[in-house]
């Protein structure tokens, strides 16, 4: 990994502009993950403090992150503990991963505190633990019995840092270089160092000299490609592909989109699990509807089991059936009978059942058409799930929470936010799309004029397409819309695909339904293809 501790003493001069800092909030995001607002020097700061076993950081962000709407409990407790409280220094332990923010504050009886908040940034074995002065462990995001380092990381244990032989690089300048052979000889050897570190080291003749160069001058952060040819990071590289400005600014642009990505898998992949486990379940369920109807439109046989019983009163029971004219089909017709009855209550018991077969058909038509219409909208959630990002997956979620198809624990918000539809931005005409049900109802249904041209795809699912301007489209306009429609649609990957264009004022939200499903009508329809590269150049305003 190379966030080593060379790494993160480099680092740890960039965050030295948070001390005196005061912490007013912090929350917790994906996975293990924490951003701490800090106010210093008039300015607020955001720290990242990540402890996900493959992106464990620490750096100042600038990124926005979505934060949980239900915080863990250890994030809680930390709220408890330290919001409100001041950075009075932060220091590294040796040089390995461990970075100490030391905090004064005042404790719930008002008298003054001193706190320390140790961050221990070591891939899987990565943790944040908040202990008194003395080191005595307050809580932790994990607990440990005996671990690694062989540990106790539990409420009121002694904080122990990890043993180690390992020398630190920045007090070793009588070491003997002379058994020095390979990279692997400087990470057995020094503390904090990566493979990263040793591999440079090893990249010019005096061994020595360029350690105590790399490890002391001021260099430029830089993404660059190892002897393995993969792309990686380091505070310092001899061929790099991009340099930064400052090592938050490498570690934010290296791993913020990773995150995104594997938080949208996450996502996406519980979502897509529960919507096929939905679409399953009614389809199942639509099958045994269908069967119940073909037994209901059989009804009749019984109402004729009733009438001929009835003609026949004084016929007796034999062997559970009875044998009977039908002067309907001039055949004999054995019937069916229940002992314990005689023929005409046994025909009594046939008209019921005749009756109640009838009354369900009504029942049973309705919940074929409410079966049809949840298994076309988790097909459509379905394709929506295809083109989504992480912000358009959580607004899908708070959507199948609302219909109450996931428990709501979240306390109900009245200030709900604006839903992120995109806008692009066509010489000075804004185009609206809306990627899923709660965005393409607010851009059709609140942001829209009456004027305003609608897109849709054609006899498909897909995303509402408007652009704002209520005459004089252009040509261009029109094109580039449809284009978008075709885009973010079942049909994405299709060409000539067919779209469908009307003002909103003739668009009908069709009552009872849920999603996005609506009627129109006065409508054109334009045949484009859709085009990946044209779309990503288009101006995109957030």
């Amino acid at each position: 990994m190379s966030f080593d501790g060379i790494f993160l003493s480099k680092l740890k001069k960039e965050l030295d502009v948070l001390k005196t800092g005061r912490i007013s909030k912090i929350n917790d995001i994906a996975d293990n993950n924490f951003i701490f607002t800090i106010r210093a020097n008039k300015e607020n700061y955001k720290l990242y403090l990540g402890f996900n076993a493959q992106t464990s950081r620490i750096h100042l962000t600038n990124k926005d992150y979505i934060n949980n709407p239900n915080p863990k409990n250890f994030t809680l407790f930390l709220r408890k503990n330290i919001e409100g409280y001041f950075i009075n220094d932060i220091y590294q332990y040796e040089t390995d991963r461990i970075l100490i923010f030391e905090l004064i504050g005042y404790n719930e009886m008002k008298d003054r505190s001193s706190k320390l908040l140790i961050c221990e940034v070591m891939g899987k074995f990565s943790n944040l633990i908040l202990t008194d002065n003395n080191y005595l462990i307050l809580d932790s995001l994990h607990h440990d019995g005996v671990g690694e380092f062989n540990r106790i990381i539990i409420p009121n244990a002694k904080y122990q840092f990890p043993k180690t032989t390992k020398l630190n690089p920045y007090k070793t300048n009588d070491f003997d270089f002379n058994i020095i052979n390979s990279p692997k000889d400087i990470l057995n050897n020094f503390l904090g160092v990566s493979y990263s570190f040793a591999n440079m080291v090893f990249m010019e003749e005096n061994i020595e000299q360029n350690f105590y160069k790399i490890l002391n001058n001021s260099y430029l952060p830089s993404i660059y490609q190892d002897i393995n040819n993969k792309t990686d990071f380091y505070f310092f590289s001899y061929n790099p592909l991009k340099t930064y400005n400052s090592l938050s600014s490498l570690l934010d642009d290296n791993f913020y989109n990773v995150e995104k990505e594997n938080q949208i898998k996450k996502e996406t992949a519980d979502l897509a699990k529960f919507i096929k486990k939905q679409i399953n379940k009614y389809e199942q369920k639509l099958i045994k509807l269908a069967e119940e109807k073909r037994i209901a439109l059989d009804s009749d046989i019984y109402k004729l089991y009733g009438e001929l019983l009835l003609s026949a009163p004084n016929l007796k029971l034999k062997d559970k059936k009875i044998l009977i004219y039908n002067y309907y089909d001039n055949k004999d017709i054995i019937i069916n009978l229940d002992e314990r009855y005689n023929i005409l209550e046994n025909s009594q018991k046939y008209y019921k059942k005749y009756q109640k077969l009838k009354k369900s058909l009504t029942y049973i038509n309705e919940q074929i058409e409410i079966c049809k219409n949840e298994i076309n909208y988790f097909n459509l959630l379905n394709d929506q799930l295809k083109i989504a990002n992480l912000n358009d997956v959580l607004e899908m979620v708070d959507e199948l929470k609302k219909y109450k198809y996931l428990p709501n624990n979240i306390t109900k918000n009245n200030n709900k936010k604006k839903p992120k539809y995109l806008t692009y931005e066509i010489a000075d005409t804004l185009i609206y799309v809306g990627k899923n049900n709660i965005q393409n109802d607010y851009i059709t249904n609140k942001l829209s004029k009456p004027n305003y041209l609608w897109f849709h795809v054609k006899d498909g699912s897909g995303s509402h397409v408007v652009i704002a301007k209520e005459d004089n489209y252009t040509e261009n306009e029109i094109r580039i819309a449809a284009m978008l429609a075709a885009y973010y649609s079942y049909a994405s990957n299709s060409s000539s695909v067919a779209v469908d264009y009307t003002k909103i004022k003739f668009i009908k939200k069709i009552p009872g339904q849920k999603g996005c499903f609506v009627t129109y009508s006065r409508q054109n329809t334009i045949y484009i293809d859709p085009d990946k590269d044209y779309i990503s150049d288009l101006k995109v305003i957030k």
